[in-house]
């Protein structure tokens, strides 16, 4: 029986296929100025993305429209728009597994006073979907959109662990071994032998792997299915006081998972 995703292509007509890949280029853009660390102008996202400075003016111009974009009128620098909160917003509201985590993110830094976490694999990073800020701190944490590589930190570990083989070299091919810091693994046979390590003992860690003088337990959430779909976290400066807590947090993801 014919694929209908797969024979798409050949059935497109040559606007389809135009309009298809403008639409790239705009999440190509939006994507662009989500991940910026300074507000870029125009011409910077064209150069980024590839694209032409008017194609791109054209394509932020609309976007600017649509309310997913912003624009300072001073600087000409350009900012995601509220129109990107409303649809997160309905997407994690609909989340059952950060639904779920919340309460227990809160009690985890309750108990441990330092930051907890809870992120999924996605696009081969680690997005997190929630967090909440060591309680000595005076506001909560959100953290969720944020994304790191997912080998040198404990959440990517702790599901990349439980994920079939291929499932892992093909993330590792997509996004190679690159270091954060002088203590991120970079070899893709002793990645695998991080990840046996971290099935045995039942969580996962990052010793300043991802940032200096950050440290990181994590421990993995199942599905129904016993799939590994996220994992929660605890992080601080120091590795030794996070490591009294790897027995409430791994009950703490055991909890999580029964309930999806």
């Amino acid at each position: 029986m014919a694929d209908p995703i797969r024979n798409l292509g050949s059935d497109l007509a040559e606007d389809d296929r135009g309009m298809i890949k403008s639409l790239r280029k705009a999440l190509a853009v939006l994507e662009e100025v989500g991940r910026a660390e300074i507000p870029p102008r125009i011409a910077e996202v064209a150069m980024a993305v590839g694209i032409s400075r008017p194609t791109a003016y054209r394509i932020v111009q609309t976007l600017i429209a649509e309310g997913y974009l912003s624009l300072d009128p001073q600087s000409g620098r350009l900012a995601i728009g509220y129109s990107v909160l409303q649809q997160s917003a309905r997407l994690l509201d609909g989340n059952r597994m950060r639904l779920e985590a919340l309460p227990h993110l809160q009690h985890l830094a309750n108990v441990s006073g330092e930051r907890t976490n809870l992120g999924i694999i996605h696009q081969h990073r680690v997005l997190y979907l929630a967090g909440v800020e060591k309680p000595t701190l005076p506001t909560i944490y959100s953290r969720f959109g944020k994304t790191a590589p997912a080998h040198c930190c404990s959440l990517g570990k702790a599901i990349l662990a439980h994920l079939p083989d291929k499932d892992v070299l093909t993330l590792l091919q997509a996004q190679p071994l690159f270091a954060q810091t002088s203590r991120s693994i970079v070899s893709n046979a002793k990645f695998m032998e991080e990840l046996a390590t971290v099935r045995q003992r039942g969580y996962a860690t990052d010793l300043e792997e991802h940032m200096p003088q950050s440290f990181c337990v994590a421990a993995t959430i199942f599905d129904g299915q016993n799939r590994a779909v996220g994992a929660i976290g605890i992080s601080g400066r120091q590795f030794e006081p996070l490591l009294e807590h790897v027995p409430l947090l791994k009950h703490t993801a055991e909890t999580i998972s029964h309930v999806l």
